[in-house]
């Protein structure tokens, strides 16, 4: 008798730091936080042991220079105790929806293949 396999993969773990990552972003941005995304090697399969997090922080508007800045700014101290990198990226709720050509494909894969922490 042959087994069957499940169609639906479940899906990845999140690992704790960017669950921490978030918790930081929603703290900073306030309102202005609407939804992170977590894609890459890390949630598709082949990542190695010092692969990046892959992460798209969606925003209700376009953020301040200022308001980037405390992130990354807070995002180094997060990376630093934890020995980890994140690749962030930051999409408006507006750029989402009509993103620029040149951001397409990387939206459709961040969002498409991603998960929603």
């Amino acid at each position: 008798m042959m087994a069957t396999v499940d169609a639906k993969q479940s899906a990845p773990a999140i690992h704790p730091c960017v669950i921490e990552l978030r918790r930081m972003l929603q703290s900073v941005l306030g309102d202005d936080f609407v939804r992170l995304h977590h894609f890459g090697s890390r949630v598709v399969g082949g990542a190695a042991s010092d692969s990046d997090y892959d992460v798209l922080c969606v925003t209700r508007r376009p953020l301040s220079r200022q308001e980037r800045d405390e992130v990354m700014d807070r995002r180094i101290d997060l990376q630093l105790a934890r020995d980890v990198f994140f690749d962030l990226h930051f999409f408006s709720n507006d750029e989402i929806q009509s993103p620029p050509i040149e951001c397409l494909l990387f939206l459709q894969h961040a969002v498409g293949e991603g998960v929603v922490v």
